[in-house]
């Protein structure tokens, strides 16, 4: 029921169309990593954090690798909504170190708001980490650092106070404009 307060409080602030994607944990390796950008070199391909299911799937390690398809079908609906919230959620499976605050096959969520038109920015990305921060965790404090990621621009790490220290909850930042253009999403006129 969080996901959905959150979500609900998201499309009520911008009155996006909601759109929900879950799909199955196989995933290719373009999504996973390629449309992503993510380099052949980069470690979190190495078989010590990816489990390979052949050699073109793996178990997804993040719910980021449903978006690559979504935005492909965002872009073959060009009569599509102007304004989307794409809801990805899911288990997702990696090799971490397992602690209090981290497991092998955590749930996460992935929210990306994709408009034709007015281009989004830094505002927005402030006003969604507002949003989604008082509709999950109200009355908590929420900090943003730099964080950078291979498809996003102006990356974001966010953390909420948790006693005298801080909790990560999230990470975001701005839509690349290759991953929508990858996507065959026209750019410019289409952000997120």
């Amino acid at each position: 029921m969080l996901l959905h307060a959150v979500v609900e409080r998201l499309a009520d602030a911008w009155r996006s169309t909601v759109v929900w994607i879950r799909r199955s944990p196989v995933v290719s390796i373009a999504d996973n990593y390629d449309r992503l950008l993510y380099s052949a070199e980069a470690t979190v391909r190495d078989a010590r954090h990816t489990r390979y299911v052949c050699d073109t799937a793996v178990l997804r390690t993040q719910t980021t690798s449903m978006v690559p398809g979504a935005l492909r079908e965002l872009a073959r609906e060009a009569a599509g909504a102007a304004d989307v919230l794409l809801v990805c959620p899911g288990v997702v499976y990696r090799r971490d170190a397992i602690d209090r605050i981290h497991s092998g096959e955590p749930h996460q969520v992935d929210l990306w708001r994709i408009r034709r038109g007015a281009p989004l920015g830094s505002d927005d990305l402030a006003e969604m980490i507002g949003l989604v921060a008082a509709a999950a965790l109200p009355g908590r404090r929420w900090s943003a650092t730099p964080a950078a990621h291979t498809y996003t621009q102006s990356g974001l790490q966010i953390d909420v106070e948790d006693g005298a220290s801080s909790l990560e909850i999230g990470e975001c930042g701005l839509a690349g404009p290759a991953i929508l253009a990858g996507a065959g999403l026209p750019v410019p006129g289409t952000s997120g």
